[in-house]
């Protein structure tokens, strides 16, 4: 196999990522145009074909590709430039891309610009190599992730831009380990409905708040059965995270609703987890009181791809050669666009890049700037092993 290390250049790697940090792509509010361009830009600057789409307004996503040498399979490389917003307690700028031992600090520098710059600059180094594997690579590059992807890799499969792939790498930060699947994410809303009354006369009311607080105690005993030996978190979780109650402090509340955050391991479905829910708040209700579970959010379905398929073989394959080491396969806790890939698209996918998840999302969040460079030798020799 061609050794494709000559064609990556650690500072262009630098650089690249640094103006990606530098250009703002906030989600929410969700306006990334001037990333996207910058992205566009870069691509067309390398020789590569570049296309803009905007399905609603300020989301933007840009698409490339590379034909190999003759016909044969096409391999998708996916990944989101949105970020969210940075919060507060940062030691450096959040947008200024600093460089400090070895690392790039920046919002973004982990999840996940810094596949990004590695998927990009492995297609040019597949270029100038004159192409050394058959088929075809799509490379997406979507400006909607962290507020649910409709406007990002959804509508890449809504338009069938590279559906047809046999495999698809996200590169999701993993450290440079494989991520062969993902759990879950169900949004639930309970509605809990009593009667009001004056609260000098309670006893004429039915307490909705209180009979929504008995509930929740109710769903930290609940025991899941469920395991997957390869998530990281092997077992579903479900935590409540909002709750709204109340008109004045002297009523007793006649409504109240809770918000639940629940992920899933494959083998449960909506069906499963609203019936589980149900099971445990709807037998003991007091009187005057009713309650209602409702799916208000269906998100991410949990996926596990085999460990065993020719995309994680070959993938581990291309991270030997590239770094001299085996990759570690696991689950993510998280959501991904590698499931919506998997089930919506019916394509083999896997999560690896080489941000930190541990530093995403996060103050200080940061990427060693070698293992961006890893990232791009690993991404281009897993195109010659799969495509060829």
């Amino acid at each position: 196999m061609e050794d494709i290390s000559a064609y990556i250049n650690p500072g262009d790697v630098r650089e690249l990522l640094t103006k990606m940090i530098r250009s703002r792509s906030l989600n929410p509010p969700g306006d990334v145009r001037e990333c996207a361009g910058l992205i566009a830009e870069d691509l067309r600057r390398r020789g590569l074909p570049s296309e803009i789409l905007e399905e609603k307004p300020g989301v933007a996503n840009v698409v490339s590709s590379l034909q190999g040498q003759m016909g044969g399979q096409t391999m998708i490389w996916n990944g989101h430039f949105d970020v969210v917003p940075p919060g507060e307690n940062w030691e450096v700028d959040p947008f200024g891309g600093e460089f400090r031992d070895g690392y790039i600090y920046g919002r973004g520098s982990s999840d996940m610009k810094s596949g990004l710059a590695a998927m990009i600059v492995a297609l040019d180094a597949l270029k100038k190599a004159q192409t050394p594997f058959k088929g075809r690579i799509v490379f997406q590059a979507v400006g909607d992730e962290e507020t649910g992807s409709e406007a990002g890799t959804m509508l890449m499969i809504r338009k069938k831009i590279g559906t047809d792939a046999a495999y698809a790498i996200v590169s999701e930060p993993t450290n440079l380990q494989i991520s062969i699947g993902n759990r879950g994410l169900r949004w639930i809303e309970v509605i809990v409905k009593g009667r009001a009354s004056h609260a000098g006369r309670p006893h004429l009311g039915a307490n909705a708040l209180h009979a929504a607080a008995r509930m929740i105690s109710g769903l930290e005993r609940l025991a899941f059965k469920a395991r997957h030996p390869l998530f990281e978190i092997p077992f579903p979780s479900l935590s409540v995270t909002m709750i709204q109650s109340g008109t004045k402090v002297n009523i007793i509340p006649e409504r109240c609703t809770f918000a639940i955050d629940r992920r899933m391991i494959p083998g449960e479905t909506s069906e499963s987890v609203r019936r589980e829910i149900e099971e445990v708040l709807l037998p003991n209700l007091s009187e005057g009181i009713s309650a209602e579970v409702c799916i208000t959010h269906e998100g991410w379905d949990p996926y596990a791809l085999n460990p065993n398929s020719p995309l994680v073989l070959g993938l581990s394959r291309a991270i030997q050669g590239a770094v001299g080491e085996a990759p570690r396969l696991k689950g993510k806790a998280g959501c991904t666009d590698a499931s919506h890939l998997f089930h919506k698209a019916q394509i083999p996918s896997v999560c690896l890049g080489p941000g930190l998840e541990d530093t995403a999302h996060t103050a200080n969040e940061r990427v060693a700037l070698e293992k961006v460079v890893q990232a791009a030798k690993i991404y281009a020799r897993a195109a010659m092993i799969l495509l060829n």
